[in-house]
């Protein structure tokens, strides 16, 4: 699922580009929309964790915080989404570059642009992806392996974990495991998946994760776990 995000302060804006971008990424499965008014509903939402878009329409020119200072917010605070500058002015080009911007976009919409620049964002955002393709609700849904956290084991159903909306589909912990294992994940528990990229440490059989979140590792999996970290990039092994 891809999370879009459109923050402008323009209600009429807000509408011409929901239509536009759902109608151009409806193809690529299933969408999920998050329209804000203000910059500071973005910076709230961060600072609360609750923000999970992938991709977020920020407005420039908008009362209150302005876009740039929601960008500087969003790259000070390592927040892992993609954003494309809208804007009735050239004058902050250059911007992008400082923040980062997948591309710049001048007001009022050029249809043929933004649909060059989102078929542009697709493609690079899924080329080199690595991918798991699950089907969920009788749909062939993508997930991004590179926003999951950790997958967790209920009976037969896997919930996964991430960065979106959680989801859950049908499968065995252990054909995942084998399926995954060149993907940077590690087996702590019966019921865990984990992907290293997340994990901040392992303190008194605990796995602490950037997302806060703790999960307990087996004494069948401990010294694998342990051996694992030493050679990754996990902030400290701590007994």
């Amino acid at each position: 699922m891809l999370h879009v995000g459109i923050c402008d302060d323009d209600k009429k804006y807000q509408d011409e580009l929901y239509d536009f971008v759902f109608h151009e990424l409806f193809a690529q499965g299933e969408l999920e929309f998050t329209v804000y008014q203000t910059g500071g509903e973005i910076v709230k939402e961060i600072e609360q964790g609750r923000f999970t878009c992938d991709l977020l329409f920020l407005d420039i020119h908008m009362p209150g915080k302005n876009g740039l200072e929601v960008a500087a917010y969003i790259r000070e605070h390592k927040v892992d989404v993609d954003i494309i500058f809208v804007t009735v002015s050239k004058e902050h080009v250059f911007d992008g570059y400082t923040y980062n911007a997948f591309s710049y976009i001048l007001k009022p919409m050029d249809e043929e642009r933004m649909s060059e620049e989102l078929g542009r964002y697709i493609q690079q955002k899924y080329a080199h992806a690595n991918c798991l393709h699950v089907t969920i609700n009788s749909h062939r849904e993508k997930i991004l392996l590179d926003r999951v956290y950790y997958f967790e084991a209920d009976v037969r159903k896997i919930h996964i974990h991430q960065k979106s909306e959680p989801q859950t589909f049908y499968a065995k912990m252990g054909d995942l495991e084998e399926m995954l294992q060149e993907h940077n994940f590690i087996r702590c528990h019966q019921s865990y998946l984990v992907n290293r990229k997340y994990i901040e440490k392992i303190y008194k059989g605990q796995l602490y994760l950037e997302n806060e979140e703790v999960l307990p590792v087996s004494r069948k999996y401990l010294e694998s776990v342990k051996e694992c970290l030493k050679g990754g990039t996990s902030n400290g092994i701590n007994k």
